[in-house]
């Protein structure tokens, strides 16, 4: 297999370029040259579109089928040498969606992940995603009991109303607060942290250098499924405008009023809901079909009629020839992640510039142990249906397709069920086979990869048969897949030198460092399993926490079970708070320092190499950091000490920072620190004798995080020297 590597032409391999370094523990990592640490041009202008020829038999479809099937750029077109890459998922979580959470008691929230605005501006057209709206009609007796229900209602894709619109149309959204556990109106929110504000202000940080984002998640998960009648659907929550009308007789018209006994009187309340819409779950192409929707009730008619549910099912499967079929409006809607392809495109147009790359990643949505599955298959279809037209918008804007993540690794094996790198190569066929020339997405050309934290575990030696079927399957993988990316993160023996030395030369030396050791050894054994397929090798991940306990940093967890940092008074439901002497443990190795350090010579190293690589992550995840103790399955001690507990680092791997919390929750303007708690209010004040500021809900900033970090120089540095420079 040849070894070409990502978003680049062929480059030489590492050893034979870095030949010049000297050997040895005096050869010390050296800092990053000046050009590295200053910007001194700008990102050159995007190749011209080239063109691909589609089926004669697409030209004769309806207005979004036609937009579906335009001719695109094919992803493979606008490759380009290695340029700054961020693992990016959007930052749009909340701390606790639960009353009881101690570190902000009685606080309740309903995501706002489902809508740019909902299309929902009552009195208000303005620009929209989508419209949606639900009409129950319920007809009564003299004597005011139900007699009959009806439904009716539709959702409207508005693909094209956001293209030209900024900030402030694309981060529309609605929220339902709560005075306790009662729910109020919903009201809308201009997001600050909405994804297309995210993707600005990265693209706004690169200050014209590209940068290639890789995600992971279209929009659906496993649970946004259902079965009515005995036909799957997806499911999603939407934001619609919710219509009840109440038909009541009159019995006694005014006298020369003209009305006759038994006109009735409709009396419509309307408000604002998530509303569960279904849609077909294999269907690439629907029609509406309102007849579908299903109403519930029960009881008798006339006597003790009650609705229990109405199902909004207002789609059914349709031809693509049809003159009114469309797409399944399904691929667009879900969480936060089915933004990401269209805003990166709309950012990209109204620059002129092809400034996001997405390498867009479908998660590991697992049934019955396995991804083959039409969940799966579901996931995989939204993602090329928004590259697609994120693509037609603006050429080039997705260009990978990254499927499954951290899944295909060596496993016992199981002679009833495929291994998980079988599985994932099912997907990978199937995805392909959904892009060939007589697929839905025909001439989409994304570039297919896998993204795991195992093929350094290839070996065609091993003696060990689960290491021996997982070469096997590598072997059969590659055969389908254009990419594989590995996560890479340092070793705490590269750690604690790091902590020892101020710098990261144990991980990153060039001939002798940890990485070089494992990169080169990734090259060589998958060369080696085929030599005559080509593939790209990219790091998928790679970073290091500015603050938290790190899930490869063990050492916090030794010191806290020998008890060496056992705290005083002990850890008790009430306050589970990390003793002093932890907290310094953990921060000597976890700090924006180190963190900074590690980023720069991790940047250094990719565009020495030629090697694509993504950091991990562009933005702080604070609700990664879990502030539900104990966790499940662990101890109140166990959790406190934990990577994903509250004073965890998962949620302290980002390069940037937003400094409001997308929920109900107050939140000070300061940075949230793992360990700290929330409050719904405080009249504390600053050592200065100043009052804390308080930032409300979806009106935090964006703000680097890393004073030693320079993004945009770095970002300019892939681009103003060739690779390898």
């Amino acid at each position: 297999m040849s070894i070409h590597h990502p978003e680049a032409a062929p480059v030489v391999s590492p050893p034979s370029r870095l030949a010049h370094t000297a050997p040895g523990r005096q050869a010390r990592h050296s800092p990053p040259p000046i050009w590295w640490r200053s910007q001194v041009g700008r990102s050159p202008q995007p190749r011209p579109p080239q063109r691909v020829r589609l089926a004669r038999k697409f030209r004769t479809l309806p207005a979004l089928f036609m937009l579906a099937c335009m001719p695109l750029v094919p992803a493979s077109a606008v490759l380009a040498n290695p340029i700054l890459g961020l693992a990016y998922q959007p930052f749009v979580g909340q701390w606790s969606a639960t009353d009881d959470n101690p570190f902000a008691p009685g606080q309740l929230y309903t995501p706002t992940f489902n809508s740019y605005r909902g299309g929902i501006a009552l009195g208000t057209p303005g620009p929209r995603l989508w419209s949606a709206r639900q009409r129950i009609d319920l007809y009564l007796d003299p004597l005011g009991r139900l007699t009959h229900i009806q439904a009716d209602g539709h959702l409207t894709l508005h693909i094209d109303s956001l293209w030209e619109h900024g900030p402030s149309a694309w981060s529309q959204s609605l929220v339902k607060p709560f005075e306790g556990a009662t729910a109020l109106p919903a009201v809308a929110r201009d997001h600050q942290g909405s994804v297309y504000r995210q993707l600005a202000y990265l693209a706004a940080q690169a200050d014209g250098a590209p940068l290639t984002l890789t995600t992971y998640g279209t929009g659906f998960d496993r649970d946004n499924w259902s079965i009515l009648e005995g036909e799957e659907l997806v499911t999603f929550p939407v934001w619609a405008e919710h219509e009840v009308a109440f038909h009541s007789p009159r019995h006694h018209p005014e006298p020369n009023s003209g009305e006759r006994a038994g006109d009735t009187t409709v009396t419509t309340n309307t408000t604002i809901d998530e509303i569960l819409f279904h849609f077909p779950a294999t269907a690439i192409f629907v029609n509406t079909a309102p007849e579908r929707i299903l109403v519930e009730t029960r009881g008798t008619a006339g006597e003790d009629l009650a609705l229990t549910q109405v199902q909004m099912r207002v789609f059914a499967p349709a031809d693509p020839f049809a003159a009114d079929a469309t797409l399944n409006p399904a691929f667009f809607l879900g969480n936060a992640n089915a933004q990401i392809p269209l805003a990166a495109a709309a950012i990209n147009a109204q620059a002129g510039a092809t400034l996001l790359r997405i390498k867009l990643g479908v998660p590991n949505i697992l049934i019955d142990d396995t991804l083959v599955n039409e969940r799966m298959r579901f996931a995989i279809r939204s993602a090329l249906a928004q590259a697609q037209l994120a693509n037609r918008h603006h050429p080039g804007t997705v260009t990978h397709l990254i499927i499954s993540n951290e899944y295909a690794e060596p496993v016992a094996t199981n002679a009833e069920r495929p291994t998980p790198t079988q599985q994932v190569t099912e997907m990978v066929r199937f995805a392909r086979d959904l892009m060939a020339a007589d697929g839905a997405f025909a001439g989409l050309g994304l570039r297919l990869g896998v993204r795991s934290h195992g093929f350094r575990r290839v070996d065609r030696a091993a003696t060990d048969p689960a290491t021996q079927t997982f070469t096997d399957d590598v072997r059969a993988l590659i055969q389908v897949a254009d990419t594989l990316l590995e996560n890479i993160y340092p070793s705490p023996e590269a750690m604690e030198e790091a902590r020892i030395e101020g710098h990261w030369g144990a991980f990153f030396e060039p001939r002798t460092g940890e990485l070089a050791h494992q990169w080169q050894r990734f090259e060589a054994t998958l060369r080696a399993l085929d030599e005559k397929r080509s593939v790209e090798l990219m790091i998928g991940e790679i970073g290091h926490p500015s603050d938290g306990i790190p899930f490869n940093n063990p050492g916090v967890r030794h010191a806290s079970e020998t008890g060496a940092l056992d705290s005083t008074p002990p850890l008790t439901a009430e306050d589970p708070q990390v003793p002093a002497a932890g907290i310094a443990l953990f921060r000597a190795v976890s700090n924006p320092r180190l963190s900074a350090a590690f980023l720069t010579e991790a940047f250094q190293w990719s565009h020495t190499n030629g090697v694509q690589i993504h950091a991990f992550e562009a933005f702080d995840e604070p609700h990664k950091a879990n502030q539900n103790v104990p966790l499940p399955g662990l101890s109140l001690a166990d959790s406190i000490w934990h990577h994903a507990g509250p004073y965890g680092a998962e949620g302290s791997y980002g390069l940037f920072r937003y400094t409001g919390v997308a929920g109900s929750s107050a939140t000070p303007v300061t940075p949230v620190r793992p360990g700290d708690r929330l409050h719904a209010a405080s009249t504390e004040a600053h050592a200065d004798g100043d009052p804390i500021a308080w930032a409300p809900e979806h009106r935090g900033n964006f703000e680097p995080k890393l004073p030693d970090f320079d993004f945009k120089a770095i970002a300019h540095g892939f681009i103003d020297r060739p690779a390898g420079h």
